[in-house]
């Protein structure tokens, strides 16, 4: 059953996407780049270029039948893109199984900007 928020309608609770295989826990969205910087003879830093923009996904929850391989292009639900175009390809899964709870999946997908 959804939360009712009391108080200001600006921010989210919970999780509002569901994610193919799994009951999602948690998601985490980070935007980030290559920092290439030019310094001065005194090691100062006096130009930057950021380049190899992307994006990377890391999705945790209760497994169900996640069937996802590394590799392979996945659509993150109610991922953020932050304006960069191309596919997200999966480049880990971890499967956990322990005694005292459900058994867990987490995979992590990466959005390289322009690659389809």
């Amino acid at each position: 059953m959804p939360a009712t928020i009391i108080g200001s309608s600006d921010v989210a609770f919970g999780i509002p996407d569901t994610q193919t295989g799994m009951v999602v826990q948690s998601i985490t969205h980070a935007n980030s780049s290559d920092a290439v910087e030019l310094k001065n003879k005194s090691g100062d830093t006096t130009a930057v270029v950021f380049r190899n923009k992307r994006v990377t996904y890391t999705v945790e929850g209760a497994y169900t039948n996640f069937s996802d391989s590394v590799g392979t292009d996945i659509t993150v639900s109610g991922g953020e893109t932050f304006g960069l175009s191309g596919a997200a390809y999966v480049n880990e899964i971890t499967r956990t199984r322990s005694a005292d709870n459900f058994e867990q999946v987490s995979f992590t997908a990466v959005i390289y900007d322009g690659i389809a």
